[in-house]
């Protein structure tokens, strides 16, 4: 604090004279210790409830992101259970997208160890996300193990692998996903599988990027992409 000022703010408010603090009582003492005679405060205007607290520590968290993952998950869950809301609810209210809270939502559902090591950061919160797909502890041990080796792509596909073993896979020649914004994507193949469709999406998605930044436009990057399925099946 000394080196390089108070990064987060306290939070609390005006009652006479006063400051009441509900939230920052470290940064209030270490600001004591290091002579700061000042502190930058978030004031509530009145005494809050245990939700508004809340809904004030998320939102300087979103902005200064300072908690570590599995804390913003708690912070999150308490919320939902405060408000009576769902992650989309506290979404909105938070103004951010709704992916932001469940991911978050979902890394309290790992081990505990394996939660310590995310707030720890040795293991990545977006291999923690995946893994806490897998609903098996044991499984998400395994993969833990393999983690770091993998890249993020490599893993999703191991999770995916895991559950199709519990899941039957019923596989179809054609599948066509009509979107809400009118759009369809249709795969076909050989006996594709749900699995199949995500790995063949992710990998179009990969080339569509590239052809994107190379500047090309939708009919190019359609004859590109025939033209290296034709190649590659030679």
């Amino acid at each position: 604090m000394q080196d390089n000022g108070q990064k987060t703010p306290i939070i609390g408010y005006k009652k006479g004279d006063r400051f009441v603090l509900c939230d920052g009582g470290c940064r209030l003492e270490g600001a004591r210790l290091v002579g700061l005679p000042e502190l930058l405060a978030l004031d509530l205007g009145k005494e809050p409830s245990r939700a508004e607290l809340l809904m004030a520590q998320a939102s300087i968290d979103l902005h200064r992101q300072h908690l570590p993952p599995i804390d913003r998950g708690r912070l999150f869950a308490n919320l939902c259970r405060e408000q009576g809301c769902t992650a989309k609810q506290l979404a909105a209210m938070l103004h951010v997208s709704e992916a932001v809270i469940s991911r978050s939502l979902a890394l309290l559902q790992l081990p505990e160890d394996l939660q310590r090591q995310v707030n720890e950061r040795k293991l990545d919160a977006r291999r923690g996300y995946l893994l806490s797909q897998e609903s098996d502890p044991a499984r998400q041990h395994e993969l833990a193990s393999q983690a770091t080796a993998l890249s993020r792509e490599e893993l999703a596909k191991q999770v995916r692998k895991a559950k199709s073993t519990v899941t039957p896979q019923v596989r179809m020649k054609r599948i066509v996903c009509p979107l809400p914004t009118g759009v369809s994507i249709s795969a076909s193949g050989a006996e594709l599988s749900l699995d199949d469709l995500i790995d063949a999406l992710s990998d179009a998605q990969k080339e569509a990027r590239k052809a994107r930044e190379q500047g090309l436009d939708a009919k190019t990057f359609a004859a590109v992409m025939k033209d290296k399925a034709r190649k590659g099946g030679a």
